[in-house]
């Protein structure tokens, strides 16, 4: 396999096997892989959360008072302008509900970025920017689509699978971490993950990943009120949330890989404690 297949592929299992989390907005997160010139990759899911707690002001976890059914498409695309650099953006469209009359549905924030190399020599050493766009948010709403301000996203990412030896590797890390800031309302958010990625045969078809994902607000704003269910009040992006997943990919061919995930929210303060799955189809190709 020669490296151009090799990176491709490897990009491919990891954007799937990490999981489509967000529900109504997709928020950036730092990867470190990069497509080669000419490559394109298209990444489509379903994702189902629900939840019966919520993460109150204290960290406590309490009724929430209804059940959330939230459902997402997640769509996602990323283009290898050169060796240097790689284009991406993503939207979801959003049905969210919890409780009679707490509905909403439509297309929630997009995001355009571009991702560039910390190290031209080596692969799994990356930066990115990416602009955050609102579209559906309804400030009438309970259930929001989105954060409804214009946001900046600026993050770095490290894999240890940074050569193309690797390859044959059973097992390989990758780590990010980043800033989202609002120009409004929503709190800045920090944004940190690791992940662990297992192969389970010699050529890297079937691979389980295991992520952490943790988000704190660092409240520089004054976060606009929303009323909640329960009779009590969340903050429109100030929230604190850590997340654990575990996601299985099989590729099945050259261009598609499939993936299933499942997580949980097992911490965090104004903020639901969800549960999710979902399932994802990653198509790759060259110009």
């Amino acid at each position: 396999m020669n490296m151009k297949n090799f990176l491709s592929r490897t990009a491919a299992s990891f954007i799937v096997a990490g999981g489509l989390v967000a529900a109504g907005s997709v928020t950036a997160q730092a990867s470190a892989y990069m497509l080669s010139e000419g490559q394109n990759m298209y990444t489509t899911g379903f994702t189902y959360s629900t939840a019966t707690d919520w993460f109150n002001q204290n960290r406590n976890r309490v009724p929430q008072g209804c059940t959330s059914k939230d459902y997402s498409w997640n769509n996602s695309y990323t283009y290898g302008y050169s060796y240097y650099t790689n284009l991406f953006a993503s939207a979801s469209l959003a049905n969210q509900a919890c409780g009679a009359g707490a509905k909403s549905t439509g297309l929630g924030d997009v995001t355009l970025g571009i991702r560039g190399r910390l190290d031209i020599t080596r692969n799994g050493r990356t930066w990115e920017l990416a602009a955050i766009i609102p579209t559906g948010y309804d400030a009438q709403r309970i259930n929001r689509l989105g954060y409804g301000k214009f946001g900046l996203w600026g993050g770095v990412a490290f894999s240890s699978q940074n050569t193309g030896w690797e390859e044959k590797a059973p097992s390989y890390w990758e780590v990010g971490t980043g800033l989202n800031y609002w120009f409004g309302s929503p709190a800045t958010q920090w944004k940190s993950y690791a992940k662990w990625s297992w192969r389970l045969d010699e050529d890297g078809v079937n691979r389980i990943v295991l992520k952490g994902t943790l988000k704190l607000s660092l409240r520089d704003h004054t976060p606009e009120p929303i009323p909640a269910a329960g009779g009590f009040f969340r903050n429109s992006g100030d929230y604190d949330a850590g997340v654990i997943q575990a996601s299985y990919a099989r590729r099945v061919s050259d261009q598609w890989t499939v993936g299933f995930g499942v997580g949980e929210t097992i911490w965090g303060r104004n903020v639901s404690a969800s549960r999710f799955a979902d399932i994802s189809f990653t198509y790759s190709w060259d110009d």
